[in-house]
């Protein structure tokens, strides 16, 4: 298993798009990272053609339920507990600024 699998410019590379400042003394991480990647590189020695692919690991066929309508609260009981309301709807603080 080779020590050296993410130069540093990849370990530069990867820490921008994960948008990280590596300080000089995390630099460790590269090394831990190029471990990590030479487990996947031993995997790659396993002789896999005859497995089928793996799409569901739970093993459930269908985990949704029918779309069912059942009794729900009415406008009225449903806004009783807000702080604001205004004709009928939810009334909150602007989220986006102009």
């Amino acid at each position: 298993m080779s020590s050296n699998i993410i130069t540093d410019d990849q370990f530069q590379h990867i820490a921008k798009l994960s948008k990280l400042t590596i300080k000089p003394e995390e630099l460790f991480i590269r090394d831990q990272l190029s471990q990590a990647a030479g487990y996947v590189d031993i995997l790659k020695e396993l002789d896999t053609k005859a497995i089928e692919p793996t799409y569901q690991v739970n093993h459930k066929k269908n985990v949704s339920r029918d779309d069912v309508v059942l009794p729900s609260l009415t406008q009225e009981e449903s806004l009783s507990q807000a702080q604001k309301t205004s004709n009928g709807y939810f009334s909150t603080s602007a989220t986006i600024q102009k």
